[in-house]
């Protein structure tokens, strides 16, 4: 089981490393199931899970493909985890 680090990340300084205003502890069921694509702990929290389910031995190189294709690709509409889940599998 791979746990990438915010250091490995390919856009890690582009990132929010806080919580945004209005931004709680995740304990509403919407909450916990949107991606805040601009806070990089959330976004390195999904990218272990997402890579450790569906990519035998995720490398660093598989994290920054997945950065990528949320970054570059996700439509900014799609925020739902299970969407970017199934996002992702198509497009990887």
């Amino acid at each position: 089981m791979t746990e990438f680090k915010r250091s490995e990340m390919l856009f890690e300084n582009d990132y929010t490393w806080k919580r945004d205003n209005g931004d709680g502890p995740q304990t509403d069921y919407r909450d916990r199931n949107k991606l805040d694509r601009d806070e990089g702990y959330e976004v390195l929290d999904f990218a272990n899970s997402y890579l450790n389910k569906n990519v035998l031995f995720a490398t660093k190189t598989d994290l920054h493909k997945l950065e990528k294709l949320i970054r570059n690709l996700l439509p900014p509409s799609v925020v739902i985890k299970s969407e970017i889940i199934d996002f992702l599998k198509k497009n990887w």
